[in-house]
């Protein structure tokens, strides 16, 4: 089994995983300066084929492999959901994790077996709607026009079958009742101007339910916070000290 991946920098593995959209190209703002003593890895998740989750799992307990073996894994949005649900089934690979704007379940149950009825049928159309809606819905007013441009830019193709696969993922996962067996340090992080997800109701969830967790809120921030002007992955990894 292969996966495509890139990877930037030296050092203690760190690995990102990125959110529906599964360009795995958003980490930018944030790459480079950690892969200063880091190695850096990102990679897309499956475009085409119809899959659940134990194919993305094994995906991502492969990369992980690649990049060094044991690493912190960050998991953004449907990122996070496949990064609680690898550190279930391989958590010898998990030195420490983040988690930003993510769920254990998604909460809007007539949404997402809505989205999967008609992003099956109506996903060009859909999508266009999603990418003229995302300055109202994904961004906040920290990130910039550039990085607004950049999102475009990178989420501009997704093919249809891996996202209503990860759609389906979404509806069909509920990992709550297992939290309490991930012992793996992990840091929540939400935005508290999400609005795409209610990320501090999921995130308070998480940190309560995994043994091992501190709770973050980033104040004025939405969904795409890993593109605010204001956020620095680098500076959250002190935040483990204790857990």
């Amino acid at each position: 089994m292969s996966v495509e991946y890139h990877k930037v920098g030296s050092g203690p593995a760190f690995v990102y995983v990125c959110g529906i959209e599964g360009s795995g190209r958003l980490f930018y703002k944030q790459a480079a300066d950690l892969a200063r003593d880091h190695t850096v890895v990102s990679f897309p998740l499956r475009a085409r084929g119809r899959y659940a989750m134990p194919r993305l799992v094994e995906d991502l307990a492969w990369v992980i492999r690649e990049a060094g073996g044991r690493a912190t894994v960050l998991g953004e949005s449907f990122g996070g959901l496949l990064t609680l649900a690898t550190a279930l089934e391989h958590p010898e690979l998990f030195e420490r994790m983040i988690l930003v704007n993510t769920f254990p379940h998604f909460a809007s149950r007539l949404k997402i077996h809505a989205g999967c009825l008609l992003f099956q049928t109506f996903h060009p159309m859909l999508k266009a709607h999603r990418t003229r809606t995302a300055r109202h819905v994904l961004f906040s007013s920290d990130v910039g026009e550039e990085d607004r441009r950049l999102f475009r830019e990178h989420t501009r193709e997704v093919g249809r079958e891996g996202y209503v696969s990860r759609m389906r993922i979404i509806r069909d996962t509920d990992l709550r009742p297992r939290l309490g067996e991930i012992r793996t340090p992990a840091l929540v992080v939400a935005g508290t101007a999400d609005r795409l997800l209610d990320s501090v109701r999921a995130a308070r969830l998480m940190a309560e339910g995994l043994p091992h967790a501190r709770l973050k809120l980033l104040e004025g921030t939405g969904h795409t916070a890993l593109l605010s002007g204001r956020v620095r992955v680098r500076d959250w990894l002190g935040e483990f000290e204790n857990l």
